[in-house]
């Protein structure tokens, strides 16, 4: 027989069907609706209900006052406080209103002398306490800011206590805890002495405040009340077990007469625990569903089930793991609105919002400053599932052709790399959508009935989709956040409240409210399956619990308090601890196992799922394990399930594919190479795409995997936007630069200055990086690092080649075509490059020599490019700078043999005696000057002939399928590759 209907049987035998002036009160209002079904068993005819209440709508009801909601308390106290301190801001104040607020609940809860606890941490006694002894004789330094602030606040804590008593009794109003103090204070002549309470059953309690021990007391002494308990031997009877501590006390002092009752449930009746680790928190979801559904269908039709949620942040997981499958289910506690995707979202657009930048910009009436988003901030918005579902339902009607705003705005804004972006811009991107002109205007500072009109047409704008979705969890997120604003409205346009606000003490404000605001699943059903926080179970019993995050910091909880007033002055007045809250949580938990049959408790084995707890499941489970276990004689068994995922999930060599992942070349691989490779020309461009080029032969050498992944099936690497340059845009950047100094000025035999240099530099700058913040920053370093690289690089070329050194040609691709005969017969390859610089030097005997030159922004070495022997350089996988300029070489060398010379412009160049070389410009590097490749091959003819054969062979083994894709065993090349991840490494 479960403890409530155990109550029932005991109150009907008292009174039968005459309980017009009874009073039941439970701890809560989910034990109402269960001691009703339980006491309507006991009559075949209707009789009049007593009065069933939980026990905080008893103390409103009998105490006479409203309950003030959130908003205005908060408001209230902040007016007792600017009556203290008028230069006291709305923000600061909202740092430790909230704090200060519980802390003045608990103070009336527990009925404490506010005059003695406030002098008690007053600064005279806190000096007091800590008997400071300095040496020398020297005082201590009492007065600095933060003690100043800290002990005046302190000393107006009793002013504004008492102040706020008065404003809210004059309404009409109380807080929770002053109620109780208000009903205490109160108890005979408006309970003990009113005929409409003839007799009071107080049913379940176990850690009694002071406040509800005074009115128990008082009226169990007028004999209109008795307390029914509900408790086991194993914890009442020994010392060492937390969950009987008040318990016991209670017991021991008499107060509340025959003690009715204590069983001995959980040594005594047989029971089955079940302890299971799981990998991570929402995990638990899953495997919760999976133990409830597998004995759903086992146990008998009477039995039920409660899924109780440690943490409370998993009722959705849980909910979603249940899905269709369980049909009836009752859920009996609040989805907090702190942890909905709504949330998220509020979340997103506040900082967006804190992060807008200005920019500067001269017109003709000065400089003007335009604020503009930040592009992280901009897209996670976008980003957000409740936009994303306004794009799929909202947008639905747009032409299916076009691509859906959102999407093209991100595109937009990842392929320009558009760092700061301003409200117009974001207009126009979204096509004046209603939703962009929502997300996107800029709040005012000072305005913050704006910003709540603005959120009131963000729900507007949501509210169709998720109706019309019919998605209930969201739609009521909307309504509940929508009822927020409107009392936040009001609060803030009485006596003009609205200036005391601006958007960062908004931002806490509303972020408080939301933490305390909750959809209230509260259900009257007697489904099987009940869903439920542990503070909901009170008074409750179930034959199956399964019981989520049983882990250390969780169940119980940490042990902190989130208070003003310090651990020692709890102590000193009689205000509970964390003590007395472990206490209490293991006083439900053993409750709760009492009549239970089968439990599962559930933790997470992960260091990190909790910061707490570091993976540690409970002292509650170690308690079960060596004394409850041994306790029971055998009556009580415990058992270790593993958790499996996958058919797979228990083989070790699930690991294997990643250790030996190949890609075997199949004919549509290999035809993909072909078409590749051979190039094609495209009218549109005028120019011929495909075929091998340096960095694709290097990454097929150095790793034919990464090979693949780059070029056989094209995956992009991670295209992101970034406020500061990367080593790639910083030197497409010296590059851009580079080739209009050469262009503009060299090639046309202009003298190239420092002054021009620094002015092509910034002009290049700007058009790369449109949308950069240059003036601060990572950037603003970066630019004077390229501006001192590039002068130095200007002065070089002049102080050591003069007007020796010509510039041919710059940033041009070279090509030819190679013969070569492959498992698919004889193809024609194209071999390319994009050649940054070609340039002649006259040499001191009067001789002409080509250099191809290629510019590399980070640090090489003379090393890197000289490699003497072919064996060294195809062999070695790491040569990939010196590959790249022996390829070079060859591309110069082969146009030169075949057209008999080179033609640069108007200028011809007889190839019978010209000599080649290839080498690097370093720009971390730059007294090294021109690092040539010292590979010698002959002749040019003998150098194209050996550099065609090794090329012939490398394709060739491209196209074998008999040697498949495959990643290096070199671990090194794989530190900076971009797919490392994709293969395991």
């Amino acid at each position: 027989m479960s403890f409530l209907s155990q109550v029932a049987t005991h109150i009907f035998q008292r009174h039968e069907t005459r309980m017009d002036n009874v009073w039941v009160i439970v701890p809560t209002r989910r034990a109402v609706s269960t001691f009703q079904q339980h006491l309507s068993q006991h009559a075949d005819t209707p009789f009049l209900s007593p009065h069933v209440l939980a026990v905080d709508d008893f103390i409103m009801q009998s105490a006479g006052v409203l309950l003030i909601d959130p908003v205005s308390l908060l408001f209230e106290l902040f007016e007792v406080f600017r009556e203290i301190d008028e230069s006291l801001e709305f923000g600061r104040f909202l740092n430790w209103a909230s704090v200060l607020l519980t802390d003045f609940d608990r103070i009336d809860q527990y009925m404490i002398s506010p005059s003695e606890l406030f002098s008690y941490m007053t600064a005279a006694k806190a000096l007091e306490r800590w008997r400071l002894e300095l040496p020398d004789g020297r005082t201590p330094k009492l007065e600095t800011v933060g003690t100043q602030r800290y002990f005046k606040l302190f000393e107006n804590l009793q002013t504004a206590y008492e102040a706020l008593h008065e404003r809210l009794l004059a309404k009409g109003w109380a807080y929770r805890g002053m109620a109780y103090r208000l009903l205490a204070d109160q108890i005979e002549e408006l309970v003990r002495d009113n005929p409409a309470y003839e007799k009071l059953y107080f049913v379940g309690f176990n850690a009694l405040s002071r406040s509800e021990e005074q009115i128990v007391k008082t009226l169990v002494k007028a004999q209109k009340a008795e307390m029914l308990w509900d408790t086991d031997t194993y914890y009442m009877q020994s010392k060492r077990q937390e969950a009987g501590k008040m318990l016991r006390s209670y017991k021991a002092a008499g107060w509340s007469g025959p003690w009715t009752w204590e069983e001995k449930l959980l040594t005594d009746s047989p029971k089955h625990i079940q302890v299971i680790g799981v990998p991570n928190a929402s995990m638990q979801a899953k495997v919760a569903s999976q133990i409830y559904q597998q004995r759903a269908g086992s146990e008998p039709d009477t039995d039920t089930t409660a899924l109780i949620l440690g943490d409370e942040t998993l009722l959705l997981p849980v909910l979603y793991s249940l899905g269709g499958s369980v049909t009836e289910l009752n859920v009996t506690m609040g989805l907090s609105l702190q942890n909905s995707n709504l949330f998220t979202l509020i979340d997103a657009l506040f900082e967006m919002q804190r992060t807008v930048a200005a920019f500067q910009k001269k017109d003709g009436s000065g400089t003007v400053f335009i604020p503009k988003f930040n592009h992280r901030h901009v897209v996670k918005v976008l980003n957000h599932p409740f936009i994303r579902q306004y794009e799929q339902t909202g947008l639905s009607t747009s032409s299916a052709a076009s691509p859906r705003i959102i999407q093209k705005t991100i595109a937009t804004i990842t392929t320009d790399n558009l760092v700061y972006l301003d409200e117009k811009q974001l207009l126009a991107m979204g096509e004046n959508d209603p939703l962009f002109q929502v997300l996107f205007r800029r709040w005012p500072d000072d305005k913050p009935l704006v910003v709540i009109r603005q959120f009131y047409a963000l729900i507007d704008v949501l509210k169709e989709v998720y109706t019309r979705q019919q998605d209930a969890i969201e739609t009521e997120y909307l309504y509940l956040f929508q009822n927020l604003l409107r009392q936040l409205e009001t609060t803030l346009e009485r006596e003009q409240r609205n200036e005391l606000v601006t958007i960062k003490s908004l931002k806490q404000f509303l972020y408080e409210l939301i933490r305390q605001t909750s959809i209230p699943f509260e259900s009257e059903g007697g489904s099987a399956l009940q869903v439920m926080g542990m503070l909901e179970t009170r008074a409750l019993d179930f034959d199956h619990l399964i019981i989520l995050s049983v882990n250390e910091g969780i169940l119980p909880q940490s042990r902190k308090l989130n208070s003003l007033i310090p651990f020692d002055a709890c102590v000193e007045v009689g205000l509970p601890t964390y003590q007395d809250q472990e206490s209490v949580m293991s006083y439900h938990f053993y409750r709760l196992l009492q009549r239970a049959k089968q439990v599962s408790l559930l933790y997470v084995t992960s260091a990190d799922a909790y910061g707490t707890s570091k993976g540690e499941k409970s002292r509650l489970i170690r308690q079960i394990e060596h004394e409850l276990v041994p306790a029971s004689g055998g009556r009580v068994t415990i058992s270790y399930p593993t958790v499996r995922f996958g058919q797979a999930a228990d083989k070790k060599t699930a690991l294997l594919p990643f250790d030996t992942l190949e890609i075997p070349k199949s004919e549509a691989i290999l035809a993909k190479l072909r078409n590749d490779l051979m190039g094609k020309f495209n009218p549109s461009k005028n120019r011929v795409f495909g075929g091998i080029y340096p960095t694709s032969l290097n990454n097929f050498m150095s790793c034919s995997l990464k090979y693949y992944f780059s070029r056989v099936i094209n995956m992009p690497e991670d295209d992101e936007v970034s406020d500061d340059m990367d080593a790639a845009e910083f030197g497409q950047w010296i590059h851009n630069t580079l080739e209009a100094l050469d262009q503009e000025h060299r090639m046309i035999g202009e003298v190239v200055t420092t002054e021009l240099v620094i002015e092509k530099l910034k002009i290049k700058y700007e058009e790369t990086f449109v949308n950069r913040v240059t003036e601060s920053g990572m950037n603003r370093l970066l630019y004077r690092v390229a501006e001192d690289l590039m002068v130095r690089f200007n002065s070089l070329q002049i102080e050591r080649y003069g007007t020796t050194l010509e510039v041919l040609q710059t940033e041009e691709e070279w090509d030819t075509e190679l013969e070569v005969e492959t498992s698919m017969g004889p193809l024609r390859i194209r071999i390319a490059g994009k050649i940054d610089r070609v340039e002649r030097i006259r040499q001191p005997d009067g001789s002409m020599l080509i250099r191809v030159a290629d510019y590399k922004t980070g640090k090489i070495e003379a090393r890197d490019a000289d490699v003497r022997t072919m064996e060294l350089l195809l062999s070695d996988a790491q040569k990939d700078k010196a590959r790249q300029l022996w390829l070079y070489q060859y591309l110069v060398y082969k146009k030169m043999l075949q057209n008999k010379g080179l033609q640069f412009g108007n200028e011809w160049i007889d190839g019978t005696t010209t000599k080649v070389v290839a080498g690097f410009y370093s720009f971390r590097n730059l007294e090294g000057g021109f690092m040539e490749n010292k590979l010698y091959l002959g002749t040019p003819e003998e150098f194209v002939s050996q550099t065609e054969g090794h090329l012939r062979k490398i394709i060739a083994d491209l196209f074998d399928p008999t040697q498949p894709f495959q990643k290096t065993s070199d671990k090194k090349i794989c530190e900076w590759c971009d797919y490392r991840k994709l293969c395991g490494r």
